[in-house]
């Protein structure tokens, strides 16, 4: 059998993640024509809004073969909008690369996606691109890599001239030189001996790579202390173990959109980066979520797959599994281990981007999508019933942004209500809901980019005309400090007496990413009872007397100090909602609101201007330092001072500073901010 390779590829915005993957799909001959971002014909960027802004906004999946090594290959997004759609690639990924631009670094985006891929201790490989652009520096690349993520880097090659000389690599591995013919598109690659220009560095970092391979691997230890020649093979074994074993990244070079160091890269995933097989076992728990399962990832154990992903369009939904141990045919049973439903796997396809090719069976190491769920979503375990496994989640960050959303005629309401719901199955980071008042739709997502794609994708796709309003800041709030409250209520509702007492302990926790709830002692509590308490609970932390806003970062422990038999459900409730608000009351609550990560990249002459600007938006600039000519301003502000100031800071500096940003958490508010929004 094929060996097998599921990688990703992950960057910053604009690093050129989607030219490396058009150019994988035309060397391996998967396709004969080399898309490009710029001219809008992308294969992987389908969408039309993708061609349109060229950039990736939804992860693309597409499967070639690669000098007999099959790989499954997912194009993510950079833009910190669409962060979900590379954490739930990371979740069933083996492997994955990492762009980074040979001008720009390590950006922004950069590290957000690399600690997406340590939370899932995902193996990776470095591909340093644009070595042809001015300004750039492969070496101060790697240290940047090295430093701001935290990480030892071993570089496998290193060019052969920058900017316009920008030729090729030094293969360090083999010790040749290596260029890719203008005339094929790089298609054909010319390897030479080391000229006299080269040696000197090329000898440099190769006695660097054997050092750091000495401290992975015992036998090259023991050939360098004895002087022994180290063979290419041995190296190449010593590089995949360090690899995998996250020892140290290996660095490659080139320039993906002049047709140089693609191939060399190839080679690399299928040499380094693991196979499905060198992750021995994948990891779970028993339907209730309490004892742990682990199951080997090959054919012969019982069917288990995550269901990672879901596409809807006008035609239906498409769900995107990886399978993880056993095999499965067509028109097969499984069951939902989340809510115990049992579905049956419609067609199964092998994905291209949006080009699909049916198969007859799926089976362990494969990444395929699917029909016929029905009651599945993102992050949902799909399994064989008679050995049940349940899988981790995906985890996905709050939304930090809303805006109301209306049809322009009342005959679509009920229609962009139906998309609008479909759509929170495809996106764990769009939710939806009605607001009380004016009976408005609130659609809400991580920016602005992201809910105007939305809204576009409704009119585009589904044939939807809706209004939209302007964005509104997804504020949050808290308790000052901890608190606990106990309430009894005995009140007469519909002729019938009502009778409960409840204390609750509310702790300020800002690891809970929401709110947490726990039973202390319940007595005599009936077990049916606990799911309409616990409800009840997270119907008060909704939003508060004070401040009409969810609350996160509470835990609360729930306890009945006297249950009798004239105790009822219903008195317990009231009695829950009583105890909260005495619990507010004493505590007393923050507004916090969403406060994101900035990075913005400047000529010297506007650095004044903008700083000063970023404090009067209440920044906090933590770190300015120098890149290739250009002055780098990181730190944190908050989300409702920045709407829009891409447009003021092309105003600011002509046009030639850029800007990213990323949601890190929420902060309190200041009290003339929270003023607003008080009853």
């Amino acid at each position: 059998m094929a060996p097998t390779r599921n990688i990703g590829i992950i960057a910053h915005i604009d690093a050129g993640k989607t030219t490396v993957s058009e150019r994988f799909l035309y060397y391996s001959g998967k396709e004969y024509r080399m898309g490009e971002v710029h001219d809008g014909n992308a294969k992987m960027d389908w969408q039309a809004e993708e061609q349109e802004r060229g950039i990736t906004i939804t992860s693309a999946a597409t499967t070639f073969q690669w000098k007999g090594a099959t790989i499954n290959l997912i194009d993510t997004p950079g833009h910190v909008d669409f962060t979900a759609e590379v954490e739930r690639s990371l979740r069933v990924l083996d492997g994955a690369v990492g762009v980074f631009c040979g001008v720009g670094g390590v950006e922004a985006q950069s590290e957000t996606v690399w600690r997406q891929a340590n939370r899932y201790n995902v193996p990776r490989l470095a591909f340093v691109n644009k070595l042809d652009r001015v300004g750039a520096e492969f070496f101060r690349v790697v240290e940047d890599i090295a430093e701001r993520l935290n990480c030892l880097t071993v570089p496998l090659a290193i060019p052969i001239g920058l900017e316009s000389d920008h030729e090729g690599i030094v293969d360090l591995v083999r010790m040749v030189e290596v260029r890719f013919d203008e005339t094929s598109l790089g298609a054909d690659v010319i390897e030479s001996p080391l000229s006299d220009a080269m040696r000197d560095d090329a000898e440099l970092y190769r006695s660097e790579l054997i050092d750091r391979l000495a401290d992975v691997d015992e036998e090259v230890t023991e050939k360098f202390l004895e002087g022994e020649e180290i063979s290419e093979e041995l190296i190449v074994s010593a590089i995949r173990k360090g690899t995998l074993e996250q020892a140290f990244v290996p660095v490659l070079c080139g320039a993906a959109f002049k047709n140089k160091g693609v191939q060399p890269l190839l080679d690399a995933v299928v040499a380094y980066l693991p196979a499905p097989e060198d992750i021995p076992t994948v990891n779970g728990l028993d339907l209730k979520g309490e004892t742990p399962i682990a199951r080997k990832t090959t054919a012969k154990e019982p069917f288990s797959a995550l269901v990672f992903k879901v596409h809807v369009d006008q035609h239906g939904e498409l769900y995107y599994l990886r399978v993880y141990s056993g095999k499965l045919e067509k028109g097969k049973q499984v069951i939902n281990a989340r809510n115990g439903k049992k579905e049956r796997l419609g067609n199964l396809y092998r994905m291209h981007s949006n080009s699909k090719d049916a198969i007859d069976m799926i089976q362990a190491g494969d990444i395929v999508a699917v029909t016929g769920l029905r009651f599945s979503g993102t992050g949902d375990t799909l399994c064989d019933p008679k050995k049940p496994i349940l899988l981790e989640v995906p985890s996905f960050p709050d939304t930090v942004i809303s805006m109301a959303v209306e049809p322009k005629s009342s005959s679509d309401r009920d229609k962009l209500f139906d998309q609008l719901t479909r759509l929170t199955r495809e996106d764990p980071t769009f939710s939806l809901t009605i607001d009380d008042e004016t009976g408005q739709f609130i659609m809400a997502g991580m920016g602005e980019l992201h809910l105007e794609v939305i809204r576009n994708r409704l009119i585009r796709e589904f044939k939807v005309e809706a209004n939209i309003g302007n964005p509104r800041v997804s504020y949050r709030q808290t308790f000052v400090a901890s608190a606990s409250a106990r309430a009894r209520i005995e009140q007469e509702l519909g002729g019938k007496e009502h009778v409960g007492e409840v204390a609750l302990s509310v702790t300020l926790d800002p690891e809970v990413v929401g709110v947490d709830v726990a039973w202390g002692d319940t007595g005599l509590l009936p077990k049916a009872w606990q799911a309409a308490l616990e409800e009840s609970v997270h119907g008060c932390t909704y939003s508060g007397a004070d401040l009409s806003f969810p609350f996160i970062n509470l835990k609360i422990e729930v306890s009945i100090p006297e249950f009798t038999p004239q105790t009822t459900e219903i008195g317990l409730a009231m009695a829950v909602r009583e105890a909260f608000r005495k619990a507010e009351a004493t505590a007393g609550v923050h507004l916090l609101e969403p406060v994101m990560r900035f990075q913005i990249t400047t000529p010297d002459d506007y650095f004044g201007a903008i700083n000063q600007d970023l404090v009067r938006r209440r920044a906090n600039i933590d770190q300015v330092d120098e890149v290739s000519g250009m002055r780098r301003l990181q730190g944190a502000v908050p989300l409702a001072e920045v709407f829009g100031y891409t447009t003021t800071l092309r105003s600011i500096s002509q046009g030639r500073a850029a800007m990213s940003l990323e949601p890190i958490g929420f902060a309190p508010a200041p009290e003339k901010v929270a003023e607003k929004y008080r009853f």
